[in-house]
């Protein structure tokens, strides 16, 4: 790749951290009529190594995702929000406006709601493996790219090798990228995620891809979250994944985290990759304890709310978290709230000439779902840019 084309793309999708939002909203308050121009990006590249950070799981997510209904596994529904109505709580005297919130902007709750196999279902799952995501060498890096590159019918011209940045950082996995004969570059994060860029054939490099992926003809399911930006310009993410409606809720939790792909914008397909090790079950804490988490102020991920006692709660589903910087790939839940001052800060923050009447805000917040007696065993963590995304309650005193 172009050194000005690495420079453009580790810079392309980076969303501000907590501590940066907090300066740069401060130094605006301060700065007559300005706006904030923040575009939210579910990809995020460390300016080394250019790796990636899914909305997954997900992942969303970067999920909670619509079930599938009686018309067959690819057909896909949209259920009503199953909203928790927030506790009795005398709101704080402060003006909305000062608090720094970040939520993703949307005209309707479900359009973040997804197809997750799990929704609905979370009582039936009470163990869930866990997987091990060691870093891979430069040398098992590019046996990997090279089948892949087989696999989707392309001739890699050259390539470039990023190492990891560190056991503990947010760039843990080192990164390769290489160049096609077709104009398409390749770029391998860890061992967990293959992204295509500027592919003439996104069509038929998705569809071999599945196939490969499936290897014993899964019926391919599809989601579709959509967000808007402050500029009410609208950025949407479309992932297909393998369902077997045969298989136990457990197995098609797993397809949905490891045996998809995710079409960013029309411009990048991600292929998340299985697991290279075995996994191990563990015990997994109720819903209701992620919840309770989440209300006492313990929670992970780029969204906030000051008050997340006076949440509503839209939806809590379970997912695998594969986003970059992971010891370990394992379950979280995935609870999406929303707050009733939230329209005054869109109102406050849109672009001049924006009707933000039609516009509402829904954050997202991860709570580890693994029981928190092993955390020390299987320590979970999650990146935002420039530091660990964990909220606790002393970040709110």
């Amino acid at each position: 790749m172009k050194s000005d084309e690495h420079y453009r793309n580790t810079l392309r999708g980076l969303t501000p951290s907590h501590a940066w939002r907090n300066a740069t909203l401060e130094a605006m308050k301060a700065a007559q009529g300005n706006k904030a121009r923040l575009r939210r990006r579910p990809l995020a590249y460390t300016a080394a190594a250019a790796v990636l950070a899914l909305a997954v799981s997900g992942g969303i997510w970067w999920s909670g995702r619509m079930a599938a209904g009686p018309d067959g596994p690819g057909t896909a529904h949209t259920p009503q929000p199953v909203i928790t109505p927030a506790p009795e709580i005398t709101p704080s005297p402060e003006p909305p406006e000062s608090q720094n919130e970040s939520f993703s902007i949307v005209t309707d709750p479900s359009q973040m709601f997804g197809n997750n196999p799990a929704a609905g279902r979370l009582e039936e799952l009470t163990r869930l493996p866990v997987y091990e995501n060691p870093i891979p060498t430069e040398g098992e890096q590019r046996a990997l790219l090279a089948q892949w590159a087989e696999v989707l019918g392309l001739t890699i011209t050259g390539t470039d090798w990023y190492p990891a940045q560190g056991e503990d950082t947010m760039g843990r996995e080192p990164t390769l990228e290489a160049e096609c004969t077709d104009g398409s570059w390749l770029s391998l994060h860890g061992l967990n995620f293959l992204s295509v860029y500027n592919s003439p054939d996104q069509t038929r490099l998705e569809e071999t891809a599945l196939a490969y992926l499936g290897k014993s003809g899964l019926e391919p399911t599809q989601e579709n979250i959509e967000t808007f930006a402050y500029t009410s310009e609208k950025d949407s993410i479309q992932v297909t994944w393998l369902k077997d409606p045969d298989a136990s809720l457990a197995e098609q939790l797993y397809s949905y985290g490891f045996q998809r792909i995710e079409n960013t914008y029309g411009s990048r397909l991600t292929i998340c990759l299985p697991p290279t090790t075995g996994g191990m079950d563990y015990p997994l804490r109720t819903a209701e304890d992620a919840v309770a988490s989440f209300r006492a102020r313990d929670y992970w991920g780029s969204d906030y709310t000051a008050y997340p006692e006076q949440a509503e709660i839209l939806q809590v589903t379970l997912e695998y978290d594969v986003s970059q910087g992971q010891p370990y790939l394992q379950p979280v839940y995935r609870i999406l709230f929303t707050q009733n001052y939230w329209d005054t800060i869109i109102a406050s923050r849109m672009d001049d000439g924006v009707d933000t009447s039609a516009f509402t805000g829904v954050g997202t917040a991860y709570v580890p779902a693994v029981d928190p007696q092993y955390q020390d065993e299987i320590p979970y963590r999650r990146y935002f840019n420039d530091g660990l995304a964990h909220f606790t309650p002393e970040d709110f005193s």
